[in-house]
């Protein structure tokens, strides 16, 4: 017999709700009579003790009537059915039966009855159970239908709820369920529940979406399944139109295109070009070893390995080489060979030859150029020798022949002022005075032209450089110079890098003395040598609080003999900055300065190596 999940439901209900509650009225009742039965006892007990108290004085004093109240109240209790009191001697003392109370079984108690110490009389007491009886099963009675009410209530209420909540809301999942698999998937389905079969409906519409989705996409899928075959069609007669056009663009190209039997040494197709290539007919080529014949010996080399070594698939091999021509010419041309397996595995050749005479005699002229270039970069090579020699020569005229005026007229000037002071007014004092400041800046200015022509020719030897000690020695110096001057100055420790000593220490004595000279009418100066990174590009730096320059005149910071300040407000001959940018290019690096008037300078200059801190 197949069960229904209505029909299953309700059997599972009834056994569950039926032997629990069998059980449990077994249970309680059982209990309950017990509990009489126990109860019944006691009482039964009690009253015969009472009447053993009660009755010892009447027997002492063999006075029934004084016992008789004590007979009568007891046997007011309707469970009472005979009493016997007995004399130790004279037998029945007193006695009362009512047997109309029997209605069940009699229990039956005796005790006897004591007086110092001496048994006196007996007191027996029979108790009808058929009260406790009768109060057991109208409990029973009453606690059975209100089992089977609560178990009627709890059924109808089992059953509604299983119908409202399960049975209904099934039936629904089983109409949409044929809906699904009738594909009809354009009604939504609409669960507001929130238990697990309303999950379950919400699944289900997830599921009509899926499958809508679904259907959508796979008949979107076929129209487009539909398009791509017939756009294949189109694209198959294209190819084919294609492989005409390619095939007669091919053959009216300039490029021959070959393919080769490498194991007969032979050409299995060639491009009809080849005729206007070399000027022989295309059977001539068909011929078995026409890359031998008409090859230039010198390149034939080339062939045998193309033809003799294995190369591997789709792998390029090209080369330059001469063939000879129908006419007696040389021509060049790249050969471009790629090997392919054919159909039967066996190794293939395909490629084609271009003809390059025209880039080759380019190439030709190329080389005489070239050559002629040497030759001339060689001459210019041995006049900038002699030009540097000259310069030497120069430099050594300037130093000796300049110089040696430039002393006497700045001694004569000194000594007309030392001996001959007290004949010369001011004016003409003044006058030898303006005239040693001169001779003395011109010799400055000679030695920074030398120092400059020295920088162009000089080697640099680059070694590990600590520019943070360097820094402090020149700061030292400056300090020394103008002890009672105020500057602050900070110098970043350990910043080590490569360059070369002598020089780089130029660029700092120039930098740092141009930073401690613009700072010298301001009231707190201040001076900064430290690193930094900037565009992706380590640098370092000399910045200032001092006198500053407009940006304007940037572009020529770093000429000779180029000022941003008059002579009169700061000293100075112009060469510095000249000297800094020609160190630094000398290192390959780069310097560049941002300033503002009255706000200050940064001076940043970048070496080849990176910066590296020294260990403290």
């Amino acid at each position: 017999m197949t069960f229904t999940l209505r029909r299953a439901v309700v059997v599972a209900i009834l056994f569950g709700l039926l032997i629990p509650g069998f059980i449990s009225s077994f249970i309680t009742l059982s209990r309950q009579q017990d509990s009489l039965l126990k109860r019944l006892n006691e009482d039964h007990q009690r009253i015969t003790e009472i009447l053993v108290l009660g009755m010892q004085e009447p027997l002492w004093n063999l006075s029934p009537d004084t016992g008789k109240p004590l007979l009568d109240s007891v046997m007011s209790d309707e469970r009472i059915v005979r009493v016997i009191i007995q004399d130790a001697t004279l037998g029945t003392f007193l006695e009362a039966n009512k047997p109309e109370r029997r209605l069940g079984k009699l229990k039956t108690i005796s005790q006897n009855v004591t007086k110092q110490g001496n048994v006196i009389g007996k007191v027996t007491v029979e108790m009808d159970d058929g009260l406790f009886l009768a109060s057991v099963h109208q409990y029973s009675q009453y606690y059975l239908i209100s089992v089977a009410i609560q178990f009627t209530v709890s059924l109808a209420l089992i059953l509604a709820l299983m119908h409202n909540r399960v049975l209904t809301p099934l039936k629904r999942l089983m109409t949409e369920s044929i809906r699904l698999a009738q594909r009809d998937l354009s009604t939504p389905f609409e669960w507001k529940r929130e238990d697990e079969i309303g999950r379950l409906g919400q699944s289900l519409e997830i599921t009509r979406q899926s499958l809508h989705s679904l259907f959508a996409e796979l008949e979107a899928k076929n129209h487009e399944l539909e398009a791509d075959i017939q756009q294949r069609k189109q694209i198959e007669q294209a190819l084919r139109a294609s492989e005409d056009r390619y095939r007669r663009l091919v053959e009216s190209t300039n490029v021959v295109p070959w393919e080769a039997n490498p194991a007969e040494w032979r050409f299995t197709y060639v491009g009809p070009q080849a005729e206007t290539l070399l000027g022989y007919p295309l059977h001539i080529w068909y011929s078995e070893g026409f890359l031998t014949s008409y090859l230039h010996q010198d390149d034939r080399h080339l062939a045998y390995k193309l033809f003799t070594e294995t190369q591997e698939k789709d792998s390029t091999i090209e080369f330059e080489c001469r063939m000879l021509g129908a006419n007696g010419k040389v021509v060049w041309v790249m050969l471009v060979a790629t090997a392919i397996p054919d159909v039967a595995g066996e190794r293939h050749l395909q490629g084609y030859l271009i003809d390059i005479s025209a880039r080759k005699a380019t190439e030709i002229e190329l080389n005489h150029y070239r050559n002629h270039l040497e030759e001339l970069v060689e001459q210019r090579t041995k006049a900038l020798a002699a030009a540097n020699k000259e310069l030497e020569a120069f430099s050594y005229s300037v130093s000796h022949d300049l110089r040696a005026p430039l002393r006497s007229v700045d001694g004569f000037s000194q000594v007309l002022l030392e001996d001959y002071s007290d004949r010369l007014d001011d004016p003409g004092k003044q006058c030898l005075q303006r005239i040693r400041r001169a001779t003395q800046n011109m010799s400055s200015l000679i030695d920074d032209l030398l120092n400059l022509s020295k920088l162009t020719r000089s080697e640099v030897n680059t070694q590990p450089v600590n520019l943070s000690e360097i820094a402090n020695d020149i700061v030292h110096e400056l300090q020394s110079m103008e002890p009672e001057r105020q500057c602050h100055i900070n110098v970043m420790p350990n910043l080590v890098t490569e360059a070369d000593p002598k020089l780089i220490r130029l660029v700092l004595q120039n930098l740092l003395s141009n930073a401690w000279k613009f700072t010298a009418k301001v009231p707190q100066a201040e001076i900064r040598f430290g690193a930094t990174h900037i565009d992706g590009q380590n640098a370092f730096f000399v910045a200032d609080n001092g006198a500053g320059f407009d940006m304007t005149y940037a572009d020529k910071l770093f000429g000779a003999f180029q000022r941003q300040h008059s002579s009169q407000e700061f000293e100075g001959n112009g060469v510095g900055l000249a000297i800094v940018q020609r160190v630094i290019n000398r290192h390959n690096g780069r310097v560049w300065a941002k300033a503002a008037p009255g706000q200050g300078a940064t001076f940043y200059f970048t070496l080849p190596r990176r910066i590296e801190r020294a260990p403290s």
